[in-house]
């Protein structure tokens, strides 16, 4: 890579000290050989550039391939352990069909309640609010304050104050269990 950099700046140092040399006082012959050599130099100096570029998106591309397959590891990862939670857990308690039909006119009749304040609702299950909170906490360290707010809370450009607090509520109720 140093070896593409060294020769692309030679290059162009060549290419510009023929282009003056042609410019000053020197015979008829000298201006021609001067114009001639910065020509070329110029013209190396374009298809070394070209390999330098395409070298360098080649190390991009490769560097955004290996940042894919690191997440596509860390969800597999993820779905892996949540598997195996459910294989040692199981299935949700099974209640009694009575006791089943009561929890769910209660729940029903909770929801369809008019005055219900949903606004500040966290999610129910202890399950998912703390899966939430560590996915939270991973893409923290990952990629940063900005992008939780923005692209997870959805709660950007404006509402960055609001996205700001609710994110605040998510890692403190993290740290108040204990996840």
């Amino acid at each position: 890579m140093a070896d593409r950099w060294l020769k692309t700046n030679c290059l162009l140092a060549s290419a510009t000290a023929f282009w003056l040399t042609a410019l000053s006082p020197v015979p008829a012959i000298a201006k021609g050989i001067s114009y001639s050599l910065a020509l070329v130099a110029s013209v190396q100096l374009v298809q070394e550039s070209r390999r330098l570029i395409v070298q360098d998106a080649r190390r991009a591309a490769l560097a955004a391939m290996n940042q894919e397959l690191e997440q596509t590891e860390f969800a597999l990862h993820t779905q892996q352990q949540e598997q195996a939670l459910y294989e040692v857990y199981g299935d949700a308690p099974t209640y009694p069909k009575e006791v089943k039909e009561e929890l769910t006119t209660s729940l029903e009749h909770l929801y369809k309640e008019p005055s219900a304040d949903r606004s500040h609702e966290l999610q129910t299950s202890t399950s998912v609010t703390k899966d939430f909170y560590l996915a939270v906490k991973s893409l923290l360290e990952v990629k940063g304050e900005t992008h939780v707010i923005e692209d997870v809370l959805r709660l950007g450009g404006g509402q960055w104050q609001k996205g700001k607090q609710r994110l605040q509520q998510i890692l403190e109720e993290g740290q108040r269990n204990g996840w």
